[in-house]
């Protein structure tokens, strides 16, 4: 059993559904974005991945996109609320974003690939860290516990990213806890725990919020 240590999770909106399209970025980074800036309300996923897909060289919708493109949208272009440009299930033949005619949250991210320690640290300051991960079979199916652990013969399938937001040890390791984008029906109310040694073996790299400026 993980004893835990801190857990964001009160602090947080509710847990949303990326549904088939690749938006897994936008959804981590929307809800860094909305804890970061105290919102009391869903950020535009929509809004903020139209304005990375932009930012990403030879982007399409349909193949996602990366964590420079974001933090550079989530800088320049901001995040609407939900309503604003409210999440597409479907992508529509033409696609281009509503006139906004709130304010666009914007917010700065430092991008690199902390350790398992540095992602503690920041976790344990209240800042979620979005993780860019590489994720195999295992990972689509965690235990009735909510553990996601590595093993030698799973088969990588991708990329995925996902918001650490928590952290916690039992009595044979460390543990981060996730929060995911498949909806409140994966893991445990959309969120699992994964081993050090997994973040060790399939963590790719890391973005955090910078301070906002004075």
């Amino acid at each position: 059993m993980i004893v835990v240590a801190k857990d964001l999770r009160p602090e947080l909106l509710g847990v949303r559904d990326q549904g088939r399209r690749p938006t897994c970025l936008a959804f981590a980074t929307s809800a860094a974005n909305e804890k970061h800036a105290l919102a009391a309300e869903h950020l535009s996923v929509e809004y903020l991945y139209y304005h990375a897909v932009g930012r990403t060289p030879g982007g399409h919708p349909g193949t996602g996109t990366t964590m420079a493109a974001a933090a550079e949208a989530l800088l320049h272009d901001g995040q609407p609320v939900e309503a604003e440009w409210p999440y597409l299930s479907v992508m529509p033949l033409h696609w281009g974003p509503p006139r906004i005619s709130g304010p666009a949250i914007r917010g700065e991210l430092q991008l690199g690939k902390l350790t398992f320690d540095g992602i503690v640290a920041q976790v344990s300051a209240g800042h979620p860290v979005i993780l860019g991960l590489i994720i195999g079979d295992q990972f689509y199916q965690p235990d009735q516990q909510g553990y996601i652990v590595p093993s030698a013969t799973d088969i990588q399938r991708g990329g995925h990213a996902v918001l650490a937001i928590g952290h916690g040890t039992d009595l044979q390791s460390d543990f981060l806890l996730i929060r995911n984008s498949w909806g409140a029906s994966w893991g445990i109310g959309g969120h699992a725990w994964l081993r050090r040694d997994f973040i060790d073996l399939h963590l790719q790299e890391t973005a955090t919020f910078k301070a906002r400026r004075a």
